[in-house]
């Protein structure tokens, strides 16, 4: 192995400056990728599926369609920051959890669910929603992209019971597959 020691102090005050300010740059470049990263990766998977918070409009007609009872099991895929999951805890439902890929994302949404007073009827995970298991749901929100819904289709008809109640915003699901109420 080859090591080459640098002695510092043998540098030039200018030498030694200029080495902490690449120091820090590099420093600063990987922060920001660290940081930016959950927030950047979406746009290279199959779908892309960026984070749009929903709307307080978007929330409450969730609210208004469900047919479900509180007592169902619910999912918001792609929970994003929480606010879906959070408001179905409010709404009493006492399984209420999301998934989501971004873990800035997650972390935030067990932090609201912690000041909100619902941590105790919330979970949020890290999971990829395509490898996560929905047979267990009663109640399935989606926000899919145009592109992921076929998709989406097919795994929540392969993986749900006939009565689970299911809101798709902003694109519908495969009409060959699904037909709305």
């Amino acid at each position: 192995h080859y090591f080459k020691r640098i002695n510092l102090s043998a540098m030039s005050s200018g030498k030694r400056r200029k080495m902490w300010i690449a120091a820090g740059c590099v420093g600063c470049v990987a922060a920001s990728l660290a940081l930016a990263g959950p927030f950047i990766t979406p746009a290279l998977r199959k779908h892309v599926l960026p984070y749009v918070p929903a709307t307080e409009t978007t929330v409450s007609l969730i609210f208004q369609e469900l047919r479900a009872s509180p007592a169902s099991k619910f999912i918001d895929l792609g929970s994003g920051d929480g606010r879906v999951v959070i408001e179905a805890a409010r709404q009493g439902f006492t399984q209420a959890h999301g998934i989501e890929l971004n873990v800035w994302l997650v972390l935030y949404s067990r932090w609201k669910s912690l000041t909100s007073g619902t941590s105790g009827r919330t979970q949020f995970r890290r999971a990829d929603l395509w490898k996560y298991d929905l047979s267990s749901y009663n109640t399935i929100v989606v926000f899919g992209g145009e592109s992921m819904m076929a998709d989406i289709s097919r795994k929540l008809k392969e993986e749900t019971r006939p009565n689970t109640d299911i809101i798709s915003c902003r694109f519908p699901l495969d009409e060959r597959l699904w037909t709305a109420d």
